[in-house]
């Protein structure tokens, strides 16, 4: 009987984190669709999210893997997520084999689909349902971190503010590897936050190993969480007075686990090559698989620029996070408790040193782990003085949630409202045949188009990353032979503010705007707001979400648009 009371309560622990997990699926899931492909011709294949595996990469990658290797594949990454997302959509393309959805595969576009603007559509989903799984299970882990390091109660109040992090909606609705390398990071913690009062023992270590593998294996700088957490439970005074005696057996399990389970997730077991190559391109020649740098330049390594880069890092950790405040004074306080949080830092200090001061740019997405710590923290501090002072307590909780609801619903809003839609409507009611419509930079940032709609880069330039003092060569071209229509949209070439791709020369965008280059503009569709300008939601590293669009027309066409 008592065996049976103590199952009924343990169940009844966890309905809450199971709970607030679903709520994350029911926050995450509804706007899975936005930006899927309208894929009308073979440059409409990708979708409008910066960095995005989604469609076809993951099935590229099986491919190479399984049956041939090809010659461009995709080195950004580690392999497991590939893998991940190609388990996800396999069923579906079974299914389009079996009912004559999909005949004669191709690596070439239409694949052999037979309605590819619908199939990529789906498999682009379907790569997404992982991602809301994984977000959700972010949440589930925020949950269990917080328990085993503070209180259940902590615990509620912290999963909560996870599941309306506006980061972590956004990319558990796209295929970025964000996300997946979240939750087997949050994972991972949650197993070594155990430790601090429960001690490592053999199971913990191989559910540690097998969770940091996976995590790097998803995005190799999730190292950097990991390492001083290793590092930690070498040390004998680590597992004092959890532990009465230095648990060996546990680190060689650890050490072995997580070795085996990295060769299996990184795909080493089938196919070494791939790995060895994505190492190799990481460590020497970063410029294979990025070229950021040419429209983001790195910050110089003086004094001045590791300043920069200090500020950087603490607006990212701010915009991103935003209850960085309330987390950091919550951490002070466990860190007078117990100093073993210490351990904490150094994942911070080795993400400095590393991924910000190692390559001289900040980029905000990768501090989205550090919502584990604060998140906890946070939650902590509001309970411990709702505890005291109930009012001020509750007031607080509800601000800081509060806050995070009020951004990430202005984030739906406008996904909702995303301004390709009706930028892609206008368009298909002013295009006649014959017309040409070119842009700048990236091709899945433009409005979805028919497949009779006539689209290409300017001038027809095919090698366009990283090149530079093409303005007056654009110029010309518009003025002696441009096409009717000019579309700008910014993309991952423009940054945060940027309202141009950094691949449109400014000079280039002052005469369209002015006129001088021979256009007007036609359209302007701006980003919808839900909130005030002086409380704008702040910018993810790209402008992915309903960035503002501006059509221009030639001037001399006499052709009437409204």
């Amino acid at each position: 009987m008592f065996d049976r009371v103590a199952r009924a309560a343990s169940a009844r622990e966890w309905r809450t984190p199971f709970a607030i997990a679903l709520l994350a699926v029911l926050l995450y899931a509804p706007l899975i669709g936005w930006g899927v492909p309208h894929a009308t011709g073979p440059d409409r294949i990708k979708t409008t999210a910066t960095d995005e595996i989604l469609p076809l990469e993951g099935l590229a990658e099986m491919r190479s893997t399984i049956i041939s290797p090809a010659p461009d594949r995709n080195l950004a990454y580690p392999w497991l997520h590939y893998f991940v997302v190609a388990s996800a959509q396999a069923p579906y393309l079974g299914w389009l084999l079996a009912t004559g959805g999909m005949s004669a595969p191709d690596a070439a576009y239409p694949f052999g689909l037979a309605d590819p603007v619908r199939a990529l559509a789906v498999l682009t989903v379907l790569g997404r349902v992982m991602s809301v799984l994984m977000g959700a299970g972010v949440v589930f882990a925020v949950y269990c971190f917080t328990a085993s390091l503070f209180s259940r109660q902590a615990a509620v109040v912290a999963s909560l503010l996870a599941a309306f992090s506006y980061p972590l909606t956004y990319y558990s609705r796209t295929g970025n590897l964000d996300t997946p390398a979240f939750f087997w990071s949050a994972a991972g913690l949650a197993v070594f936050a155990d430790t601090f009062s429960k001690g490592l023992t053999v199971r913990r270590a191989v559910w540690l190993g097998i969770f940091a593998a996976c995590a790097v294996a998803t995005k190799d700088q999730t190292v950097i969480l990991f390492l001083p957490a290793i590092a930690a439970l070498a040390l004998p005074q680590w597992h004092r007075p959890a532990l009465a005696r230095y648990p060996a057996k546990a680190l060689g399990v650890l050490v072995l686990v997580g070795l085996a389970a990295y060769a299996a997730a990184t795909g080493m077991l089938v196919d070494p090559a791939r790995q060895l190559a994505h190492m190799s391109a990481l460590i020497f020649s970063p410029q294979t698989v990025t070229v950021s740098y040419a429209y983001m330049p790195p910050a110089p390594r003086t004094a001045a620029g590791a300043w920069t880069l200090v500020v950087g890092l603490t607006e990212a950790l701010m915009a991103m996070l935003s209850v960085l405040l309330a987390g950091t004074a919550g951490y002070v306080v466990a860190v007078a408790r117990d100093r073993r949080h210490l351990i904490w830092l150094a994942p911070l200090g080795l993400h400095y040193v590393l991924l910000v001061w190692g390559t001289g740019v900040v980029e905000q997405r990768y501090v989205l782990p550090f919502t584990l710590l604060v998140d906890a923290c946070a939650a902590w501090l509001l309970l411990t003085v709702s505890a005291r002072h109930r009012v001020a307590g509750v007031a607080l909780i509800v601000l800081c949630l509060g806050w995070r609801v009020a951004v990430t619903a202005d984030m739906n809003y406008a996904q909702w409202n995303d301004t390709r839609g009706p930028a892609g409507a206008w368009l298909r009611q002013a295009y006649r045949n014959g017309d040409r419509i070119e842009y700048f930079g990236v091709t899945e940032t433009l409005p979805p188009l028919d497949a009779a709609m006539q689209s290409r880069r300017i001038m027809g330039r095919t090698q366009w990353a990283g090149t530079s003092g093409h303005g007056p060569a654009v110029l010309e071209y518009l003025q002696r032979e441009g096409p009717r229509f000019v579309v700008i949209v910014p993309d991952w070439t423009s940054g945060r503010t940027l309202e141009r791709s950094g691949d449109c020369p400014p000079e280039v965008y002052e005469a369209l705007l002015n006129g001088s280059a021979g256009y007007r503009l036609a359209a302007h569709f701006t980003t919808p707001a839900l909130l005030p300008a002086a409380l704008a939601r702040p910018p993810l590293d790209y402008w992915t979400v309903a960035p503002p669009v501006r059509i221009f027309v030639r001037a001399d066409d006499s052709r009437a648009v409204r």
